[in-house]
């Protein structure tokens, strides 16, 4: 491992299924809110899109929230 190494690690695949599901859900969340915050569809679309956030693993969740956050959500 020198100075000038090239070799970098190679990124974890992303699971297109599950970074689609999380994109599903997050706008679901956030359609829920724009219309109530204290609604319980609010509460339900957030309650299924933390599980389903703990449940993805970390390189699906980073490739979700980057595509939110870049779609506007």
């Amino acid at each position: 491992m020198g100075l000038f190494s090239s070799k970098k690690p190679t990124p974890a695949p992303v699971n297109r299924d599950a970074v689609r599901n999380l994109l599903k859900l997050g706008m679901a969340e956030t359609d829920a809110a724009d219309r109530d915050i204290d609604s319980p569809e609010f509460t339900a679309a957030k309650t299924k899109f933390e599980r389903a956030f703990r449940a993805a693993r970390p390189a699906d969740q980073a490739a979700a929230y980057e595509a939110l956050k870049r779609h506007g959500y």
